[in-house]
């Protein structure tokens, strides 16, 4: 198949090309191998950005702050009848 030939970032701008022109004509990325390039690529950048930052647990923090700062969140009341 010709796309193998191509080289890693002339690939990955064909891809986004695709994925934009698919989005523009509001229909879905269903080409296996094209996901499977997308999926490869999501989670190559997930693992850099994890190895350069670690796990961030910030919204634990922030809700512990709140919680001492006394700030609280309602829920809005159920609207089911009884």
């Amino acid at each position: 198949m010709a796309t193998d030939l191509k080289s890693p970032a002339t690939q990955e701008k064909a891809d986004s090309q695709e994925v934009a022109r698919l989005i523009a004509e509001r229909k879905k990325v269903t080409d296996p191998e094209l996901r499977q390039r997308i999926r490869a690529r999501a989670e190559h950048v997930r693992q850099q950005i994890l190895d350069k930052h670690g796990v961030a647990e910030w919204a634990v923090d922030m809700i512990r702050d709140a919680r001492d700062e006394g700030i609280t969140c309602s829920m809005p009341p159920s609207q089911s009848s009884g």
